[in-house]
């Protein structure tokens, strides 16, 4: 684990928040985006094969019952399209997204709490909602960075194989992926900047990451449950399928929305809240 510094005596170019969170990722996060690339190329790999029993899926998938139509989400496996969303999009890359959000944002301020350095960040002549601003903009950078790798990745290591994307469509479908990581792991960051208590704090979200998932997948068969999609993240991540042309900017306002009122909540309990500090 990286030896982490109190930003009063880090070097000149790491003396802000945001940035020391990045130097404190200098090890792990280059492995990140390099599993996201081998990720998208060993779907790649696969697409051809895929492709000739494409239309086989398909009919097994019509023919099976409506509650696993909803589990796999009926995929088109005989397009690019519908390929690349079941593979990369439906589970794969959401997942990732959700286990990287989720820790950095449980440890932001949490995680340095429960270490005892936090003492030393806010000593510093820096005030808390910078911490929390920048703890957040370090969050939402690292995201980005893993969903614009895949979305390069899908563009250049896809043609060889045949593989070919709508540019656009892809980096919509990459840019909701990114709002949902950023959405729940926004919830662990606001819970772990309000309690101080990381594992609360990763419970909480992943928690309600899997809840969300389940409501999303099983409100289409189940009557009791349709209602409640749209209190679902995963509604407005899945319900549209922007790989086709059908993104909405309502969706990713949505998702959007989530993070920002998740930040004001943790900026608000993070100034009024004592931890400690002399």
């Amino acid at each position: 684990m990286a030896r982490e510094l109190p930003l009063g005596r880090t070097p000149l170019l790491l003396r802000s928040v945001a940035g020391k969170t990045f130097h404190d990722q200098r090890r792990s996060l280059p492995w990140w985006l390099g599993g996201i690339a081998a990720l998208v190329l060993s779907y790649a790999s696969f697409w051809p094969s895929v492709r000739e029993s494409g239309e086989r899926f398909n009919a097994f998938v019509r023919s099976a019952p409506a509650w696993i139509r909803d589990l796999i989400g009926s995929p088109d496996l005989a397009t690019p399209e519908g390929y690349v969303r079941s593979e990369l999009f439906s589970i794969t890359l959401p997942i990732l997204l959700l286990v990287y959000g989720i820790g950095l944002g449980a440890r932001a301020i949490a995680g340095e709490e429960e270490r005892g350095s936090l003492d030393l960040l806010l000593s510093a002549p820096v005030r808390r909602s910078r911490v929390v601003v920048e703890r957040f903009a370090a969050l939402a950078g690292g995201l980005l960075l893993l969903s614009a790798t895949a979305w390069a990745a899908i563009l250049v290591l896809g043609p060889p194989f045949e593989l070919r994307l709508d540019p656009a469509g892809a980096a919509a479908a990459c840019l909701l992926a990114w709002l949902l990581g950023l959405a729940f792991g926004s919830i662990a960051f606001a819970v772990g900047t309000a309690s101080g208590r990381r594992a609360l704090a990763a419970g909480i979200a992943a928690a309600a990451a899997l809840l969300a998932f389940l409501v999303n997948t099983f409100a289409p068969s189940v009557d009791w449950v349709r209602p409640l999609r749209w209190a679902s993240p995963f509604h407005y991540y899945a319900a549209h399928d922007p790989l086709v042309g059908a993104f909405r900017p309502l969706d990713a306002a949505v998702l959007a929305g989530i993070a920002v009122v998740a930040l004001a909540v943790a900026t608000v309990t993070f100034e009024r809240r004592d931890v400690g500090v002399g």
